[in-house]
Formats: structure tokens, C-alpha cells, sequence
């Protein structure tokens, strides 16, 4: 993308950095990033949490953070033999101040902090005009969701 630093642990033409994001930490400096865009990476990553919390580590406070993965129970979230791990529309809530959200409870796995912006439901356009819990309600019995798309803002406390 125009504007992005390309990541990637095989060198291609639209790689900068070639690094494993397996392995930590990432080559940037702390609060050095303002925009991250993670889409198809994170379901082929094993360590969630940690990729979260390193993510949040090098963005600067209140940079913006995008990201794609597939939907839990789509057909391409498990025909596809690399994804190691499934997204809800909740996933996100975990990495949240207390109190943003009921999952907001269980932070406690991660002292990564982000303020949830949109989680964007990729589905047929029609199925957008539906209320939201109706979507949701199809999406988890009929698969109707084939991927999320979250924006994050990096929330820390100023030095």
C-alpha cells in the first residue's frame, strides 16, 4: 500500500522489512507507527495476544489500527489449512479499557488497550440492511459472515 511499510518473512516486491512476525520483538521502535493494517496475517499467526500486544507496543498512541481475518465459522476460515486461529465479532473486546464492553471484564489476559472504532461484518450487501443482531444471528447458525474487518485506536497513558 502507498504510504506503508510492507512486512513480510519472504521478500517479495511490495516487502520492506523481511521479518517472521513469529518472532519477537518486531524491528520497529516503540510508539513509532501511526496507521498498522494487519489483514489476512493474524489467523496464520499462533500467539493472538502476543502479536496484539507487540502491534501495540510500536504504534503510537491513538494511532489507528486495521484489521481483516476471516469470520469463526466461514467456509474459507477452515478450508484453508494454515489459519491456526477463528475471529468473532467480539474477538477485539478482550484488548479493551474495563468497562468498554461486557467481555471488557477479562482483559486481564493483556495490558494491550484499544478503543474499538467499527467491526465491520463482510457479508452479501443485502444482508447490511438487516438489523445488526439479525446479521449476527445468521451469521452464527447460517455462515452468512465471511470476515471482520476492525478498526482499533491505540489507547495509552501519556508519559
Amino acid at each position: 500500500m502507498e504510504g506503508f511499510i510492507g512486512v513480510d518473512r519472504i521478500k517479495m516486491e511490495a516487502v520492506d522489512v523481511v521479518h517472521d512476525m513469529n518472532v519477537f520483538p518486531y524491528p520497529f521502535a516503540d510508539d513509532s507507527i501511526e496507521e498498522a493494517h494487519l489483514f489476512n496475517i493474524l489467523e496464520h499467526l499462533p500467539d493472538t495476544i502476543r502479536v496484539i500486544e507487540e502491534i501495540w507496543r510500536i504504534c503510537k498512541p491513538g494511532a489507528v489500527v486495521r484489521i481483516g481475518v476471516p469470520y469463526y465459522n466461514s467456509p474459507g476460515a477452515f478450508a484453508d489449512p494454515t489459519h491456526l486461529r477463528f475471529f468473532t465479532e467480539s474477538t477485539f473486546d478482550y484488548f479493551t479499557e474495563d468497562g468498554a464492553s461486557w467481555l471488557s471484564a477479562y482483559n486481564y489476559y493483556s495490558h494491550a488497550r484499544f478503543k474499538i472504532h467499527s467491526v465491520k461484518l463482510i457479508q452479501r450487501s443485502w444482508l447490511n440492511f438487516l438489523p445488526r443482531r439479525v446479521q449476527l444471528l445468521l451469521a452464527h447458525h447460517l455462515a452468512t459472515v465471511h470476515g471482520i474487518e476492525a478498526t482499533l485506536e491505540v489507547l495509552k497513558r501519556r508519559r
